[in-house]
């Protein structure tokens, strides 16, 4: 039997006070193996984020985790840099989660296990639930999917383009590392300026056709409702379909 193909975990982050929740559902995970590496980037925190890290490493130094610093502003730079960094290091399949969000404990190894099966797979997604956190509410566990697939439907209806309905989200996310290269992967940007997440999607549809992408239900996560609860269900469809308002958001909240 092969070996499985060397799997890193990006986590880009920004003033994130519960990261270690996060490190601590990777940490977790079902399927943890010395093919896996953990690299966090701190996008320029301001707050204790990096003190956070440091020391959820030095409790659980059979954690294989390394912190990148980016300085340019954005989801977009911080998760090409991590990317990137992966990459050069040899790694092959590039998954990422944010630092709001909490996989469930067999994430990586469906990751694994999608990839194993099929050798033209290029970009993998999953489904959306809240995680149980201050800005949870009941009623979340319907309303996040649901949004999420209304968001697809919504997107491809606005730009006629049957792509949108392949696209994932960047905190449940995985990659092989031939086909970020191939595309140019993420574009180096602000949460204010665009959706990195879905102009890679719409990438890796262009240039491998929508076949090689994959929304996997059992590829689960569980992430932080707080921007949903600043901008409303409404508010939160805006920010998505028309990404040129953003920058004049009073409200943002700035998440990178």
């Amino acid at each position: 039997m092969s070996a499985p193909e060397k799997t890193a975990i990006i986590v880009p982050a920004f003033n994130e006070p519960g990261i270690e929740t996060t490190l601590d559902g990777l940490y977790r995970q079902h399927q943890r193996d010395d093919y896996t590496h953990h690299f966090v980037v701190d996008n320029g925190s301001t707050d204790n984020t990096r003190e956070y890290i440091e020391r959820f490493a030095r409790n659980h130094d059979d954690f294989p985790l390394s912190v990148v610093e980016e300085s340019q502003k954005g989801t977009g730079a911080a998760s090409d840099t991590g990317f990137r960094t992966a990459i050069d290091s040899g790694y092959a399949i590039i998954a990422r989660t944010d630092a709001d969000t909490v996989p469930m404990p067999d994430w990586t190894a469906h990751v694994s296990d999608n990839f194993s099966r099929n050798e033209t797979l290029q970009l993998l997604g999953g489904k959306s639930l809240p995680l149980h956190d201050d800005y949870y509410r009941p009623g979340d566990y319907l309303l996040l999917p649901m949004a999420v697939r209304m968001a697809r439907i919504a997107l491809t209806l606005k730009h006629l383009d049957r792509d949108y309905l392949s696209a994932v989200v960047g905190h449940n996310m995985a990659t092989r590392a031939e086909a970020y290269q191939s595309t140019g992967g993420f574009e180096r940007s602000s949460i204010d300026e665009m959706d990195e997440d879905i102009d890679y999607s719409l990438k890796v549809a262009a240039h491998y056709g929508r076949s090689s992408i994959r929304i996997d239900p059992e590829l689960a996560v569980q992430t932080s409702m707080r921007r949903m609860r600043k901008y409303g269900l409404a508010g939160t469809a805006i920010h998505h379909l028309f990404p040129d308002l953003r920058k004049n958001r009073r409200d943002a909240i700035d998440i990178r």
